[in-house]
């Protein structure tokens, strides 16, 4: 693009300088940049053919025009009266009028239409590193700082506001990564990725944030600061608590009866103070609890285990001295 700037500038500077003035000087006004023109300047108000920069009802017009009168080639350069960095040209072939194409200046620029570049972008530095290189900032330059901004939609809402940014495969899926807007200020991050399984290209959400910052792997719904639906396999997993059950050990502790244990077994079908099968299956188990739930009864087992040993060795002492006090009676019949 700035090569074309420079060659339209010269172009433009050469043709200045070797031509005469035309007429008294000044630009005469017309109503159609798509008529066949003369090489000249021209101002128009509001003409047909008009370029895109609308801040201003005039516009100029630089025509070089074909040396053949019967051919209808213009180069057309133009810009709008406002003192803005805007410039556009085109080139006239016979009867037909293609749109006007933006150059870009130093300053800031606006197109329309698709931007080819075959190379690097670079932004911000001279060191490129990849296709797209980015420096956002120079060092020590305080953070947050936003280095690319996608805008999005006020509507729809929803899902339906999406916007992608994806990578996509030649004879193959993609992968994306999904941001959409909800009915306030709340916002939701997405990562899709193509199941290997599909016939086509119907990227699936794999992890899912909410507005709130809750995170779903498998769902789009979590209602904790992680759901997973699906199995997790992993070396360690660490659960904090706030307390444990160590309280059974401890003098003041009740424990229950084991006739009271039967009874209640006999009752609900489940040991006292841990869930039933209906509460499981409906809202799952807090890995901690039950954990802490279980232990209890462990210890409680063992307190009871302990007081049966007691008891064993109790009725063996009075076996043993049951046996002595016989042997002596029969001693003393002989």
């Amino acid at each position: 693009m700035k090569k074309i700037t420079t060659i339209l500038t010269i172009l433009f500077v050469t043709t200045v300088s070797f031509s005469q003035q035309i007429g008294d000087g000044l630009a005469p006004g017309i109503d159609n940049f798509n008529n066949p023109l003369s090489s000249g300047l021209y101002s128009g108000l509001n003409p047909i053919g008009r370029i895109p920069d609308t801040s201003h009802i005039w516009s100029h017009l630089f025509v070089i025009r074909h040396g053949n009168l019967n051919n209808h080639f213009q180069l057309q350069i133009a810009s709008s009266y406002v003192e803005n960095e805007r410039l556009f040209f085109r080139k006239l072939a016979g009867i037909s009028n293609p749109a006007w194409v933006e150059l870009a200046t130093r300053g800031a620029n606006s197109f329309t239409g698709n931007q080819i570049i075959d190379g690097d972008v670079v932004i911000g530095t001279n060191n490129n590193v990849a296709k797209l290189t980015i420096q956002a900032s120079p060092d020590g330059f305080p953070t947050p700082l936003k280095a690319i901004s996608i805008k999005g939609p006020n509507s729809p809402e929803n899902a339906n506001s999406a916007r992608d940014i994806s990578w996509d495969f030649a004879a193959a899926g993609s992968a994306s990564i999904r941001s959409y807007r909800g009915n306030n200020y709340d916002t939701y991050l997405q990562f899709l990725t193509n199941p290997n399984s599909a016939s086509g290209n119907v990227p699936q959400t794999r992890l899912h944030i909410n507005d709130d910052g809750n995170i779903g792997i498998g769902t789009t719904n979590p209602q904790n600061k992680l759901d997973v639906k699906g199995t997790i396999h992993s070396q360690e997993v660490k659960v904090d608590m706030e307390g444990w059950s160590d309280f059974v050990f401890k003098k003041e502790y009740n424990l229950p009866t084991l006739e009271d244990v039967e009874k209640h077994i006999n009752e609900k079908g489940h040991l006292e103070n841990i869930p039933n099968e209906e509460e499981v299956l409906k809202n799952g188990i807090n890995l901690g609890e039950i954990n802490a739930k279980l232990l209890q009864k462990i210890e409680e087992m063992t307190l009871y285990m302990i007081d049966m040993k007691k008891e064993n060795i109790e009725m063996k002492t009075k076996q043993i001295q049951l046996e002595n006090t016989v042997k002596e009676f029969i001693n003393k019949l002989k």
